[in-house]
């Protein structure tokens, strides 16, 4: 009986060591891990049973005889690097679940989860839209360990129609807790301008994007921040109100002479080194001027308003590199009869151009008569050109403006027109038979290539 129990032991001490080695050869050898200790050999009798060493010199003497010792540890075989790519294509919902597989996984899941945050008022499921945001602000605030992992930060209060200073001091608390912001977005009611939130903030932002107004309190928090690149203001800013009378009326402009110096929005000569895209949803040129001057944009979105459309074409001028990327939304109603003209005389270096008219339709004619102003750009690719209209065009009309401002300018690939409709040029792939002089048939070339075809529709 003792036999078959020596044997029966014996064939289980053997299935033992088969699954140690076989966790051995999937994670890494670390001292102190429970698959990785010292063994010994039997001093006594020769046995096929191997003797656990207790101790390591890292962990000393092990726990007590017959205490249950614990599955070993989980590491993935993979880099952490490389782990990361690979979670990032979960969704947030699924990261959950990897936060909870293990201590490895855990520190890759938790980065990636944290990493872009975002909330905004009209996607709230609670009562209200503030009841959301204020559970969202107080449970990161409640959570200190995932601060330093928070690179982009998106809140929209939008349609928050008066948030609190109490709300506005969660908000700042979060900021200041976030030194390792790089994109931060805050959208807020258009009434309020509380800039005195980034105060005390000690990131530094890559991206910035706001709808507070152009006070000089936003001036002085701009100059501290010398890495950004890409600047958003989107809100209704002072100096473009009296071309908007619709919106408000009496608001003195921080650029006027009703307004006084240090009322003004001014920028260091210093500041903003790094800028090179800047998007003015509704500031006028003053605002567009002390942004774009001296310094290397290269893609703008800007504003023009009737008072002053030709004001906001030459605040772009002062860049310090010529334009590649531009997009216009227009409230003047005579846009229509100047835009092309004054936009190809300053920026002849553009590669995309982008127009919306909201106060004006274009004709037939105006886009016909377009052309001559097409032939100064040199590069452009993408022009856009959309506007209300109260005429169907038919599409071998449009087709055939597509046509004529190629014509005039050839580095044209994709045209959309006020209807909404996208061209393109397909090419047409042509095979000819060469034959080398001296040659027969059997040395012939097929030579392919691609030449110029017609403008197709993308609806087509």
């Amino acid at each position: 009986m003792a036999d078959h129990f020596h044997n029966f032991h014996t064939k289980i001490q053997i299935l033992a060591n088969l699954n140690e080695n076989m966790v051995n050869s999937h994670f890494p050898e670390e001292h102190g891990h429970a698959a990785h200790c010292r063994r010994r050999r039997r001093q006594n009798g020769p046995t096929a049973t191997s003797e656990i060493d207790t101790t390591t010199p890292e962990a000393g003497p092990s726990s007590k005889e017959g205490e249950e010792k614990g599955p070993p540890s989980i590491r993935p075989r993979l880099p952490l690097e490389l782990l990361e790519l690979i979670l990032r294509h979960l969704s947030k919902a699924e990261l959950f679940h990897v936060l909870q597989a293990n201590k490895a996984l855990h520190s890759v899941a938790v980065r990636l989860l944290y990493r872009d945050l975002a909330i905004a008022s009209s996607d709230s499921e609670e009562s209200t839209p503030a009841q959301a945001i204020l559970s969202f602000l107080k449970g990161l605030l409640a959570n200190n360990s995932v601060h330093k992992h928070v690179r982009k930060l998106d809140i929209n209060l939008a349609t928050i129609q008066c948030p609190t200073a109490n709300f506005y001091r969660l908000l700042h608390r979060l900021l200041r807790g976030t030194p390792g912001l790089v994109v931060l977005g805050l959208d807020l009611p258009k009434s309020q301008s509380p800039v005195w939130i980034l105060e005390g903030c000690a990131f530094k932002l890559r991206q910035f994007s706001t709808s507070m107004h152009c006070t000089p309190e936003l001036a002085r928090f701009l100059d501290s921040q010398d890495n950004i690149g890409h600047l958003t203001l989107r809100g209704f800013q002072h100096d473009a109100l009296r071309s908007l009378p619709f919106i408000y009326s009496g608001v003195p402009s921080p650029h006027s002479e009703d307004a006084s110096p240090s009322d003004q929005f001014t920028l260091k000569e210093t500041s903003l080194p790094r800028l090179t895209c800047f998007n003015a949803i509704h500031a006028g040129p003053g605002v567009v001027k002390e942004v774009v001057r001296g310094r290397p944009v290269a893609t703008a979105s800007i504003p023009l308003f009737s008072l002053n459309s030709l004001n906001a074409l030459d605040a772009l001028e002062t860049s310090a590199t010529s334009l590649r990327r531009l997009s216009v939304i227009s409230f003047d109603p005579d846009a229509p009869t100047f835009i092309f003209e004054q936009v190809a005389k300053r920026f002849p270096e553009l590669e995309a151009l982008h127009i919306v008219v909201l106060l004006a339709e274009f004709t037939n004619e105006q886009l016909l008569g377009a052309c001559r102003h097409l032939r100064a750009f040199k590069r452009l690719k993408y022009i856009t050109c959309v506007a209300t209209s109260s005429e169907e065009s038919p599409a071998a009309v449009e087709q055939e403006i597509a046509e004529k401002w190629h014509q005039e300018c050839r580095t044209l690939r994709t045209i959309i027109l006020p209807r909404g409709r996208v061209w393109f040029q397909r090419p047409t792939r042509v095979c000819q038979r060469a034959i080398s002089k001296g040659e027969d048939d059997k040395k012939a070339v097929d030579r392919i290539g691609e030449v110029q075809g017609r403008w197709e529709c993308l609806e087509d």
